[in-house]
């Protein structure tokens, strides 16, 4: 029945009572103090512990406190308590299986007067029933002493009815309802008793005793996978996360056989197994075939989890296979299986590699989302040594590591002695050619050609091209852009079945820049040839005037110097032209780019001049400008044209028509043509001192 219906009874049964009392002459005062009822609790022998409190300065002389079994249409009784009292006991015996409605009210004897009705209350009543399939779940639910009354209620339980609750709650919820699921040591049928403690500012109440009979038929959880690997003695070693119910005392380890799991080691309460039971006819070798792993709880009632988790997301350990190739007989080809559920998934697989027992060294590490379990080791093996590899399976926090069992490999590789890039230079100032050495050559069937522009651990695959069997070799690099930049090369050799066989060390060409640092000088400066380490000799620095080295030239600086300053004042721009050499110790030269001598035009002109003081003629400084195209030409302050010349050399004396110029501002313009033909205009204004 809902509150509103129980809310409507109680009303109509207080209006009985008090027309009862009325008739009685009995007067209902709305003056009285209206009591507030707090807490209702069921006690042990079946009463009912009350609580209230009442404020207002309207004297009354006792409280009547109303019960009844709820949806009971008897009259209500009542018990009386002095003004002074502020709880007391309802002397029912049934409140353990009866739930009760309870108010009250303020009186006063003479005159005989009741106050209005408090709050309703209802002693709480718990219900236990079975919450699962089997009987190891035991589900609580219970009412709230007053609608809206929110607080915290805790859940009590013991096994012997004679016995008091314990101290320490079982748990605790601000719902209705609570579920206690069972555990060991009710590995058989057992009488359990609960009661619920509600706990809200100053109300503490009980409700009801419930039972019912339950045992632990509860499968614990499973415990976690978190890794399998391969120890240094080649045993797979498992490792897992507890379960987290709290009675598991064992686990259970099994394996996969063909498309079904099958139990094969149980161990105590422990998180790591190493299977080294090779007596057991379920033992699998984990360094001949994969191995995939599952395990599963049991509880003290021997109750095991149902393997929903590690059944359906198992670990397996990684197989390594390696050969060294067969066709080519210079390289290790590995293969191996993905690690399934790592967590975090595995990010990455690494590749390690020993040497005739030496230590394991890092020489790959190949992203998990690419797919590939292949590798090709670009080590050139030696014959007769014995290499190890392992394959490890690595997370994206390095927390977890799986590893294979270790792989020994003896190659009998054919001897590759020699692959380098011999040299880089510059030609015709157009493109770059590669020279490159090789021993044996006849080992090489393709070399890729690999470039960057920025630095050398940048260097992107250029092209590849087929190789003639023979040493030396030269390759054009005909896209590099000479006079834009240097550029970082290193070339690859590949065998006749695609493996490497090698790469060059990285060789940087030389690019060659000039600017204009004033007083007709300028300043060539370039890069450092890379690779020839303390081979490089030293750097010559040619001068060339139509196509002929100049007198004085080439100049010789250090390994170490990079920049070169040279006078220009009478050398013809757009006509001469600058190069770098680097030399090796055994004369071998690697060539820069041309850099021709700026061309741009260059004009200084003074503000004034006097005809009989230091500069008596006065006239432009002009550079770079097409012979033929000069004019240069004086105005006075009328406009009249007072001098012009188209020979540079000659310039205004201070006369205008034979007679000396007087002093004043007069106006120039200037008129030519630059180098690349273009025509240029400047103008200003000069003053005449006499």
């Amino acid at each position: 029945m809902g509150n509103y219906s129980l809310n409507r009874i109680s009303s109509l049964i207080f209006i009985v009572v008090i027309s009862l009392l009325f008739f009685n002459g009995i007067e209902v005062k709305a003056q009285l103090p209206v009591p507030v009822m707090n807490c209702v609790s069921v006690e042990d022998d079946g009463s009912l512990s009350v609580n209230w409190s009442v404020t207002g300065s309207v004297p009354f002389d006792g409280f009547r406190i109303f019960y009844k079994p709820i949806g009971s249409t008897l009259p209500v009784p009542y018990r009386e308590y002095l003004n002074t009292f502020s709880s007391g006991v309802i002397p029912v015996l049934d409140g353990q299986t009866v739930g009760y409605e309870i108010f009250m009210v303020t009186f006063t004897d003479t005159p005989p007067q009741i106050s209005l009705e408090s709050n309703h209350l209802r002693s709480m009543m718990l219900t236990v029933s079975n919450a699962g399939t089997g009987s190891g779940i035991a589900r609580l639910d219970w009412d709230r002493i007053q609608a809206g009354n929110n607080g915290v209620f805790k859940i009590y339980r013991k096994d012997d009815a004679l016995l008091p609750f314990p101290a320490t709650p079982i748990g605790q919820t601000n719902g209705l309802i609570f579920y206690d699921t069972i555990t060991s040591p009710y590995c058989t049928a057992t009488d359990i008793y609960y009661r619920v403690e509600f706990s809200s500012g100053g109300c503490v109440a009980n409700t009801s005793v419930g039972s019912g009979s339950f045992f632990d038929d509860n499968l614990p959880e499973d415990p976690v996978l978190s890794l399998v690997t391969i120890n240094t003695s080649g045993f797979a070693e498992i490792s897992w996360e507890n379960s987290p119910t709290m009675d598991v005392n064992g686990y259970i380890v099994g394996l996969k056989e063909g498309a079904s799991f099958t139990d094969h080691y149980t161990l105590g309460y422990v998180t790591s197994f190493v299977d080294d039971q090779t007596a057991l006819p379920t033992y699998q070798d984990p360094c001949s075939e994969v191995v995939t792993y599952v395990v599963r709880a049991e509880d003290l009632c021997a109750n095991q989890s149902s393997g929903a988790i590690n059944y359906q997301f198992p670990h397996n350990t990684i197989l390594l296979a390696g050969e060294t190739t067969t066709l080519c007989d210079r390289k290790a080809t590995l293969e191996w299986n993905a690690y399934k559920n790592m967590d975090p998934e595995v990010s990455s697989y690494k590749v390690y590699r020993s040497e005739n027992g030496g230590p394991d060294t890092e020489i790959a590490n190949i992203d998990a989302g690419s797919g590939d379990f292949t590798f090709v080791d670009p080590e050139l093996l030696t014959p007769g040594v014995q290499y190890t590899y392992q394959v490890a399976a690595v997370n994206s926090d390095v927390s977890k590591i799986s590893r294979s069992c270790r792989v020994p490999l003896v190659p009998d590789p054919e001897p590759f002695t020699q692959f380098e890039l011999d040299y880089v230079t510059v030609t015709d100032n157009d493109y770059i050619d590669l020279h490159i050495n090789s021993n044996p050559p006849e080992l090489i069937s393709t070399i890729e050609v690999w470039r960057s522009a920025i630095d050398g651990s940048s260097v992107e695959l250029l092209f590849n091209m087929p190789w003639d069997g023979f040493s030396p070799v030269s390759v054009s690099d005909e896209s590099a852009e000479v006079n834009e930049t240097s550029y970082f090369y290193s070339v690859s050799a590949l065998d006749a079945c695609g493996f490497p066989l090698g790469s060059t060390g990285i060789s940087r060409s030389i690019f060659v820049q000039i600017e204009d640092i004033g007083n007709d000088r300028y300043r060539l400066s370039w890069n450092a040839y890379e690779d020839w380490g303390s081979s490089l000799l030293e750097y010559n620095i040619y001068r060339v005037a139509d196509g002929v080295v100049e007198a004085g030239f080439p100049v010789s600086v250090p390994p170490g110097q990079l920049t070169f300053d040279d006078f220009a004042g009478n050398l013809v721009a757009n006509r001469t032209t600058y190069y770098i050499e680097a030399v090796r110790n055994d004369n071998l030269t690697s060539r820069s780019n041309e850099v021709l001598l700026p061309a741009d035009a260059e004009v200084v002109i003074a503000n004034a001049f006097r005809p009989d003081g230091i500069t008596p003629v006065f006239k432009p400084k002009v550079k770079n400008i097409e012979p033929g195209s000069y004019l240069f030409a004086i105005y006075n302050r009328w406009g009249q044209l007072v001098f012009s010349t188209n020979n540079p050399e000659t310039g205004w004396n201070g006369l205008s028509y034979e007679s000396e110029a007087s002093q004043d501002i007069y106006a120039w313009i200037l008129t030519f043509e630059d180098l690349t033909g273009k025509k240029v205009s400047k103008s200003g204004s000069v003053f005449l001192l006499r």
